[in-house]
């Protein structure tokens, strides 16, 4: 999942609201343009990188979500689609179960629990600049053939957020994501698509499937005039790594 950069709150302002926004990354940065609630907190900061194995870093972020949990406004939290799957027993994961617990038991909390989104970020460590990064530079790629991964544009998980948080009964746990689960070898022949060129990749007959219950934010996307259709993956690679938008 991708969170904030920065331990930093500042306030967003649109048409006169205000929402407070914690963290300045690329989840906060989307939020701050879709403000329409003066009473939600949108917590987008804290441990970011599914590797991070530091106990002081997830430390860090609890104490600042518990701060947050307590100023009485309504929090929104950001989880992983993948904290439902058993076989995810990293540092990582463990804590992100246990700060989802804290959010959706603390009576005031909303949380999103999303895939791999996809935005315009510096960030080498996201799944797509990776896989962007390696085959322009030719590096190998080493793909779990059974392994899926789910893309979702942040301007849509922002779109779909902001609609399901103005409706009175605000969701306690959701996911917000696409049908579209993809095997990573899939996922790859897109970026060659897009990219015009090969990767260089092993395949290791490894991995699952992901399981995500996705019919609320389906539904929520027809609603708004968001298209899900079957090439949604490729449209989103499009966008962010297209030749018009190399970085």
């Amino acid at each position: 999942m991708i969170g904030g950069e920065k331990n930093e709150a500042f306030h967003a302002c649109l048409c006169g609201l205000h929402w407070m926004i914690i963290g300045s990354g690329l989840i906060a940065r989307a939020f701050g343009q879709f403000a329409d609630d003066q009473d939600t907190v949108i917590f987008a900061s804290g441990v970011s990188n599914s590797r991070e194995q530091d106990p002081d870093a997830f430390a860090r972020e609890r104490d600042l979500l518990l701060k947050q949990l307590d100023g009485g406004l309504h929090l929104v939290y950001f989880g992983s689609c993948n904290v439902v799957n058993p076989g995810q027993d990293s540092p990582y994961f463990e804590h992100k179960r246990a700060m989802e617990h804290l959010v959706s038991t603390s009576g005031s909390g909303t949380v999103f629990r999303l895939p791999q989104v996809v935005g315009r970020t510096r960030n080498p460590n996201t799944l797509t600049n990776y896989l962007r990064d390696c085959i322009v530079d030719g590096r190998s790629l080493t793909l779990w053939t059974r392994a899926q991964r789910n893309l979702i544009d942040i301007d849509d998980v922002a779109l779909i957020a902001t609609h399901l948080l103005s409706q009175a009964r605000k969701p306690s746990v959701l996911s917000i994501a696409t049908p579209w689960s993809l095997a990573m070898p899939h996922l790859v022949s897109l970026f060659e698509q897009v990219l015009g060129r090969r990767a260089q990749v092993e395949l290791i007959d490894r991995g699952e499937e992901m399981h995500i219950d996705s019919a609320v934010a389906e539904g929520v996307a027809a609603d708004i005039g968001l298209d899900f259709g079957p090439d949604y993956p490729l449209r989103v690679i499009q966008k962010y790594y297209g030749s018009a938008h190399e970085s």
